[in-house]
C-alpha cells in the first residue's frame, strides 16, 4: 500500500509521534478523531493500521481516482469515478472514457491487490 487512507473519509492517514518514556509511533485520522494502536517501531505502527483497515469490506477501502480490474476486461484497468455506500455500487470509467455501474462482486482485483503485482500505479 502506498497511501494509507481513512476506510471511513478516504483521507490519508498520518504518521504522529508522541514521546512517553521514549517514542510511540501510530497512525491517525484527524477528520474522523481516532487513532490506532501505538507502538515503540514505526514498522509496527504501519503493520497495525494495514491490520485494521483490512477489517473494512472493500466497497469502504476503494476510493475515487483508485484503479482496478473487473470480470470480463482482458488487460484494461478501469478508474473509480464515484462510488454510493448505500447501494454498494461503484461507477467505473474505461480508457476509451466508457463510464458503467459495477458491484464490488463483479471485482476481480482491487487496488491493493495491482499495487502488490506492480500492475498500476496510484
Amino acid at each position: 500500500m502506498k497511501d494509507i487512507k481513512c476506510p471511513l473519509c478516504g483521507n490519508p492517514l498520518k504518521l504522529s509521534t508522541i514521546e512517553n518514556k521514549g517514542k510511540l509511533h501510530f497512525y491517525a485520522c484527524y477528520k474522523c478523531n481516532y487513532q490506532l494502536r501505538m507502538s515503540p517501531h514505526k514498522d509496527f505502527a504501519l503493520e497495525y493500521a494495514k491490520i485494521f483497515i483490512f477489517k473494512f469490506p472493500p466497497i469502504m477501502r476503494v476510493n475515487v481516482g483508485d484503479k482496478l480490474r473487473y470480470f470480463g476486461l482482458t488487460d484494461d484497468v478501469v478508474t473509480v469515478i464515484g462510488k454510493d455506500m448505500e447501494t454498494c455500487k461503484m461507477r467505473i470509467k474505461y480508457p476509451e472514457g466508457d463510464t458503467y455501474i459495477i458491484t464490488p462482486d463483479d471485482v476481480c482485483e482491487w487496488p491493493w491487490e495491482l499495487e502488490e503485482k506492480g500492475g498500476a500505479e496510484q
